[in-house]
């Protein structure tokens, strides 16, 4: 007998890097894409529902927790604030926050953009008051992110910086 409540449908499986997948499991050729579309002021926002593979490999050194996966291909373990930015300073009320500085030519992403935030086994983003803004994008939808209120970043995630990608996975 089924125990699902009336109407529920589960929610759609997020895409996986191809590190990530099940043995076995195969991607089928039309959602394997690696283009990226810019975003920023009055460029469209990007396709949620084109797929996002970041290069490298699997994290180093992350036995369990968050981690970020950045278009370099760097790894970058959340294991507190995380502030997240071209040239990233410190933020008032997240002391000791750890600055990680990304690379973006288009000048999309400001100095201090966004604070990611680990809490009670979730992860949360919240805009800096960044000039080209802040969304998350998660199975096939893309969610604007406030200067006023944490969001909450699921596992497999894209968060958009502008139109710098970031990677989100929870490593267990």
């Amino acid at each position: 007998m089924d125990e699902r409540p009336p109407g529920y449908f589960p929610p759609e499986q997020p895409l996986r890097p191809p590190w990530l997948r099940e043995a076995g499991d195969e991607l089928a050729p039309e959602l394997v894409d690696t283009r990226t579309k810019l975003v920023g002021r009055g460029l469209p926002p990007r396709d949620p529902s084109e797929p996002v593979f970041f290069p490298g490999g699997p994290p180093r050194h992350v036995s369990a927790g968050w981690v970020l996966l950045l278009a370099d291909g760097d790894r970058v373990a959340v294991d507190g604030p995380i502030v997240i930015g071209r040239k990233p300073f410190e933020v008032e009320g997240f002391p000791g926050a750890k600055l990680v500085s990304v690379v973006d030519r288009e000048k999309t992403v400001s100095k201090n953009h966004a604070i990611l935030l680990p809490y009670d086994g979730g992860l949360f983003v919240l805009d800096l008051n960044s000039t080209n803004g802040v969304a998350v994008v998660a199975n096939r939808k893309r969610t604007p992110v406030t200067s006023t209120e944490f969001s909450p970043v699921p596992d497999g995630a894209v968060v958009e910086l502008g139109s710098y990608l970031l990677g989100v996975d929870q490593v267990s």
